[in-house]
């Protein structure tokens, strides 16, 4: 088991190394066998495509350190952790996250912050909470994004201020335009 991790950490950092000069799309496993001098069948063995690989760095080096501290992205210091650690490795994940489509590292965080949403919204909820929390985490995957693309990127604590405004200012707003009065 040891030794399963090891490799995999080795293949990860040959990964990451790789994306500092490389978009993900133009990386293929004999890059990355190449760089980590290991053979395809070692790779293979390991993980199933270079996109499994890559939602493995991401839950290995952010999902599971979240989870293991606080329990959740449900709070603002993991939120803030999160964010810390995306601004630090910011020429690593604007690659990641340039992919698309299935298996891509957007759909993974997307479907790693619903369960979170679900729970901070609690029985808030009416009938079915996917549609809702599918369409809040692709909002907030979305500013992400926009946030990490932009130069110079904003500190995280400058860009946690400006979404937890636009969260405030949309909920505000919604309210009023549905006449719904607060609880």
């Amino acid at each position: 088991m040891a030794n399963n991790l090891l490799t995999k950490t080795a293949i990860a950092s040959c990964m990451k190394e790789l994306m500092e000069t490389k978009s993900f799309n133009k990386i293929s496993v004999s890059d990355i066998c190449r760089v980590c001098q290991i053979n395809r069948k070692t790779f293979y063995y390991h993980f199933a495509d270079k996109y499994e690989l890559l939602n493995w760095i991401f839950q290995t080096d952010v999902v599971n350190p979240v989870i293991k501290k606080w329990g959740t992205f449900g709070n603002f210091e993991a939120a803030e952790y999160f964010l810390q650690y995306m601004y630090d490795h910011q020429t690593f994940y604007t690659k990641a996250f340039e992919l698309t489509g299935p298996h891509s590292l957007r759909d993974y965080l997307s479907t790693v912050l619903q369960p979170t949403i679900i729970s901070a919204f609690g029985d808030d909820f009416d009938g079915d909470a996917y549609p809702f929390s599918d369409a809040l985490a692709d909002f907030i995957v979305s500013a992400l994004l926009r946030w990490l693309s932009h130069y110079p990127v904003a500190p995280p604590d400058e860009f946690f201020q400006q979404l937890i405004g636009v969260g405030t200012m949309l909920s505000i707003r919604l309210a009023e335009l549905l006449h719904f009065p607060g609880k």
